[in-house]
């Protein structure tokens, strides 16, 4: 009995041990296992870690190149004398403004490609228009000079793409006058011009901008080398005034001309670097800025102050919208409208204004652009008047600061309304 309770101990001894020692060696294998896959784990953190260290690194390395390649590449433009050359090129298209000499234009431009015969070919036309333009109006320029502000280079091979501001400066007198004193407008425009070097000079290979003179024209489609004869002075038909609803709100309008000149953009060096109110989206780009622009000209309290409400607010699409704007002056009582034609009858003496119909705009009153029936194209206000009391406006798209009020407009198909504010 005693031995069989031995043997049985015994036997339950052997068992446990075996048990300890299948524990331990669970225990080491499972510490084993737990290790190999915490180091795989780790291992594959750290080859995570390490792709990402790389990838970054690499993406550093391929940034840090990019850059230091532009940074050469800039460099290797001196950015004065970039600058000077660029001046040089646009006061030379502009002394052909005033001289008419379409012949120095050539050596401006690469032409060897289409995108300079283009640049050129539209050259000529500005020429051609601004002529016309000037002689119909008894009219001489006497200078026009050009600034441009560099805002962006871009390097790409032989080619330098250049994002510019440029500023024209137009100087101005009438013919029959003696002693004519000297009226002046400006102009601003932004530029996306990409030039090559041709002789060891930088030429214009490509040129686009949005120009103030774009509507005009059209009607000119025959490049030639001289000019056509000047035409004839123009002024003059029927003039229908409108019934309209009459509502008189606040209105400054002084201020309002105030803050048009404030903010007229790269027409004018102010001390705001030729910038935009940023208190509002600048819809350039977006289909234009020209309404949102009068909108803030009327309404901010830096401008005219007239009072914001109903479907009239900031960004709406009667604040942006050139077409609903007018309706919207139009409809609430706020604007007048005083008359609507082309340039010949809005400028046709009458009794009562020997400057015709649009002699009785006051400083702070608006024009509308019309391009075709229920097509309310433009907006500018009005913000002067030069010696001989032509009406000089301000507008944005491209930037105008006291300028003629119809310059630009040739179309026979225009016509202009005439915008009184009702404060």
């Amino acid at each position: 009995m005693i031995k069989n309770r031995i043997s049985i101990v015994s036997f339950s001894l052997i068992i446990f041990v075996n048990l300890m020692l299948g524990c331990e060696n669970g225990i080491k294998d499972a510490k084993d296992t737990q290790q190999k896959s915490f180091s795989k784990e780790a291992i594959t953190d750290s080859t995570e870690s390490s792709s990402n260290k790389n990838d970054i690194h690499v993406n550093d390395k391929n940034l840090n190149q990019v850059e230091s390649n532009k940074e050469n590449s800039i460099n290797n433009v001196d950015m004065n004398e970039l600058k000077s050359e660029l001046e040089r090129i646009y006061n030379e298209r502009s002394t052909a403004l005033v001289s008419g000499d379409i012949a120095s234009l050539n050596a401006l431009f690469d032409t060897s490609q289409k995108y300079g015969q283009l640049a050129l070919e539209h050259e000529i036309k500005r020429v051609k228009y601004l002529n016309d333009w000037s002689s119909e109006r008894n009219i001489t320029f006497g200078t026009i000079g050009s600034s441009v502000s560099i805002k962006k280079v871009y390097p790409q091979d032989n080619i330098l793409k250049v994002y510019l501001h440029e500023s024209y400066k137009f100087d101005y007198v009438y013919d029959k006058d003696i002693n004519s004193p000297i009226d002046s407008f400006r102009i601003g425009i932004r530029h996306t011009t990409s030039l090559i070097k041709k002789n060891e000079k930088w030429v214009i290979y490509s040129d686009r901008y949005t120009d103030c003179f774009e509507d005009a024209l059209h009607r000119y489609t025959n490049v030639v080398a001289k000019l056509p004869e000047k035409p004839s002075s123009v002024h003059n038909t029927n003039n229908n005034y409108q019934t309209v609803n009459y509502c008189k709100v606040f209105y400054d309008r002084q201020k309002a001309v105030y803050y048009a000149d404030k903010y007229c953009g790269a027409a004018f060096e102010t001390n705001n670097d030729l910038k935009y109110n940023e208190k509002y989206n600048d819809y350039n780009g977006r289909g234009g800025d020209c309404t949102n622009y009068i909108s803030q000209v009327l309404a901010d309290k830096e401008g005219g102050g007239m009072p914001l409400g109903g479907i009239w607010t900031p960004s709406s699409k009667t604040w942006v919208n050139a077409n609903s704007l007018k309706n919207y002056l139009i409809n609430s009582g706020k604007g007048t409208v005083i008359n609507v034609g082309t340039f010949k009858e809005l400028t046709k003496p009458s009794k009562t204004s020997a400057k015709g119909i649009i002699g009785n705009l006051q400083i702070g009153d608006l024009i509308a652009y019309e391009k075709g029936p229920n097509n309310i194209d433009h907006f500018a206000v009005i913000t002067g008047f030069d010696s001989h009391g032509y009406p000089l406006v301000n507008s944005h798209t491209t930037d105008r600061y006291h300028v003629p009020w119809d310059l630009g407009w040739g179309d026979a198909k225009i016509r202009f309304f005439l915008i009184h504010i009702n404060g």
